[in-house]
């Protein structure tokens, strides 16, 4: 059964954003965590993602590993936009792995990260997110 937790550390709606993402991907997504600078909550998480962890702190360990790096989402976001001025807000930063995609949907200082499958219909994703993560 996938882990779900209820959000703390973004002011968006993240649970509106969790039912979103999982009525468009379904078993695609893998993995939804809320973030800002300082902290970060795992939303959603399935079974295979899990799996890979002898534990949930080890699960914990590797993911604050990861928030370590936040800072380039934020820095990501506010270049293109200063870089493409006639382009409009940055709605999603997508990155395509072998085994993923990952997505990260920010707006000002938060933003939420999903995890699909390589498979999965990752615009149709970002456009149930993101009204709610830049409301």
């Amino acid at each position: 059964m996938p882990v779900m937790n209820d959000p703390s550390v973004v002011s968006f709606d993240a649970k509106r954003a969790v039912e979103g993402a999982l009525a468009v991907a379904g078993a695609d997504l893998l993995l939804v965590v809320e973030y800002d600078r300082a902290a970060f909550e795992v939303l959603y998480c399935a079974d295979v993602v899990a799996d890979r962890y002898p534990d949930d702190e080890a699960m914990h360990d590797h993911f604050s590993g990861v928030h370590s790096y936040v800072y380039l989402d934020f820095t990501e976001r506010e270049l293109f936009e200063e870089l493409f001025v006639d382009s409009g807000r940055t709605r999603a930063l997508t990155t395509y792995m072998e085994n993923l995609i990952a997505v990260r949907v920010v707006a000002e200082g938060e933003g939420l990260f999903l995890a699909l499958a390589p498979d999965a219909p990752a615009t149709a994703v970002i456009e149930a997110v993101e009204d709610i993560v830049h409301s």
